[in-house]
C-alpha cells in the first residue's frame, strides 16, 4: 500500500460536503457531526480510513483547519465553494482537483490530525453511533 494517496476522489468531496453541511459554512463541528451529516444527507458512512485520508487530503490542501476539537472550512474553501456555478458532489470534486497534494503537505496534515486525536475522535463515534 503506498504511504501517500495523492489522487483526489469521491468520498473527499463528500466529505468536504458533509462539514460544509454540519458547519453550515460557519464556525467548526466536531467529527461526530461531520460524520452523521454525511449519513444523513446521502446514507454515507465512512470507515476510518476513508475519513482519515479525506481529512489528510482536504487540511494537506488548506481547505479544512481543526480548531481546537471541530473541524472547519477555511476562508479559501468558502470563497472558491461560493464562486461555484453548482453546489453538489460531483462540482465539489471539479473543485477540489484544482488543489495539489504533495507528500510534504500529507506529511503535515498528518501532524495536525495526530495532534486532534481524530482515531479518538472516531472511536467516540463508533461507540455512541456505531
Amino acid at each position: 500500500m503506498p504511504k501517500y494517496n495523492l489522487i483526489w476522489k469521491a468520498p473527499d468531496a463528500g466529505f468536504a460536503e458533509a462539514i460544509l453541511l454540519a458547519t453550515g459554512g460557519e464556525g467548526g463541528a466536531p467529527l461526530q457531526e461531520v460524520l452523521l451529516m454525511a449519513d444523513a444527507a446521502d446514507g454515507t458512512v465512512y470507515t476510518f480510513k476513508e475519513a482519515e485520508e479525506a481529512l489528510e487530503k482536504l487540511t494537506a490542501a488548506g481547505l479544512v483547519q481543526v480548531q481546537k476539537n471541530k473541524l472547519a472550512l477555511t476562508p479559501a474553501f468558502m470563497h472558491a465553494y461560493e464562486s461555484m456555478d453548482t453546489a453538489d458532489k460531483e462540482a465539489l470534486f471539479e473543485l477540489l482537483q484544482n488543489y495539489v497534494l504533495t507528500e510534504q503537505s500529507i506529511d503535515e496534515a498528518r501532524e495536525i490530525l495526530k495532534k486532534y486525536k481524530l482515531k479518538n475522535y472516531y472511536q467516540q463515534y463508533l461507540e455512541q453511533y456505531g
